[in-house]
């Protein structure tokens, strides 16, 4: 069975899925509209798509034709995707959405109580779960490869951005257009990642310096402090601003270590659990503790997006698990959240946060970027 998508937004992304679906090149997927506003995204469409695509020009009009599609894929600004998502929904459709759900939390549980009121799959485009070092590691956190876990540390400067890209369109890069800066945009994908690996912390603590390397108000670098029970700890950085990429996320256990630098997996087994080594060693230190080393180097991730477009066609169609489920999307959102609310009061938060001073701040700080640019 092939399902019938229409993709909503034509830009950067839209034009990739577009491609790809048009191109027969997702199983189980056919593109059969597109939602085109602007002039150069429609002549885009009508030149690279095939000629059996129907060109919409706004919603009300992709919607004045319900028989031409089944699902959609929401490629927009951040915050249309919950109006979008819940119209889709309500109409019958089964919704893939690219990252965020929305600005907060709030938005995401708008979304994902329509949700849950119908049959139709809810899903969110959070490829990096198809990468296979993650799954990897995945797998040895329920193995229990390195006992319990005591401390994470992230270090992600991968997602460098230029003055170019930040106005390369008017909502980016701003409280008014994405909610944020950094953390809600690139950083999205490694906070799903975060949750998806650890769960959602118990408080965040968040040092953010917004306009460090950007004469803007929101974020490009973020430095968080997490607290779990048991006094486990996590360290995550991302910054956006650095010429030379990053990318380390190192997991400390009782019983080992995992360490992802790059594309390259370090896992560290101890013989015994480093807590009874410690009471029991005769040493000073750690040379009698005995040691396996497993080193994996992982190929560049290929087709992440088309398998989660395929994902999404067999969920609807077969009934298959979603890779990331929409309701996901809240708790991520919260840790995304909680940490601008940290970085604003000057302290930690604990989660769940007052949603409704979030968004009042939040209210705030859009009426202050609006004035600046008055």
């Amino acid at each position: 069975m092939e399902l019938n998508c229409a993709v909503i937004g034509i830009g950067a992304m839209g034009k990739k899925y577009a491609v790809m679906l048009s191109g027969g090149k997702i199983k189980g997927l056919r593109l059969s509209a597109v939602c085109a506003r602007s002039d150069a995204s429609a002549e885009w469409a009508a030149a690279n798509l095939g000629k059996d695509v129907v060109i919409c020009r706004d919603e009300d009009e992709l919607y004045g034709n319900p028989g031409i599609f089944d699902a959609v894929i929401i490629v927009t600004p951040h915050k249309l995707h919950p109006d979008m998502a819940i119209r889709a929904l309500k109409a019958g459709k089964h919704v893939m959405c690219d990252k965020p759900a929305g600005a907060t939390a709030a938005d995401a549980r708008r979304i994902n109580d329509v949700a849950a009121k119908s049959d139709k799959i809810f899903a969110m485009m959070c490829h990096q779960r198809t990468y296979p070092q993650y799954k990897k590691i995945k797998q040895l956190l329920s193995e229990g490869a390195i006992g319990g876990i005591r401390r994470i540390n992230l270090e992600n400067s991968g997602f460098f951005r230029t003055v170019s890209y930040h106005k390369s369109s008017p909502w980016r890069s701003s409280w008014t257009g994405e909610g944020g800066g950094a953390l809600i945009n690139q950083g999205y994908h490694l906070i799903d990642m975060w949750r998806w690996l650890f769960g959602k912390p118990e408080a965040i603590y968040a040092d953010i310096p917004y306009g460090k390397y950007n004469d803007f108000d929101v974020d490009d670098e973020d430095t968080l402090i997490m607290d779990y029970p048991g006094k486990v700890t996590g360290t995550f950085i991302i910054s956006t601003g650095e010429g030379c990429p990053t990318e380390r996320l190192e997991i400390c256990g009782t019983r080992g270590k995992i360490l992802l630098d790059g594309n390259i997996l370090t896992v560290t087994r101890f013989e015994s659990d480093i807590k009874e080594y410690a009471e029991r060693a005769k040493v000073t230190s750690s040379q009698e503790l005995g040691t396996a080393v497993e080193r994996i180097e992982f190929e560049e991730p290929a087709n992440a997006y088309g398998i989660m477009l395929e994902n999404f066609a067999e969920a609807v169609t077969r009934g298959e698990r979603v890779i990331a489920p929409g309701e996901e999307s809240e708790d991520a959102l919260e840790m995304i959240n909680a940490a601008y609310l940290s970085a604003w009061r000057g302290e930690k938060v604990t989660l769940p946060i007052n949603m409704r001073e979030y968004i009042a701040i939040l209210k705030q700080k859009e009426a202050d970027e609006a004035n600046k640019k008055r």
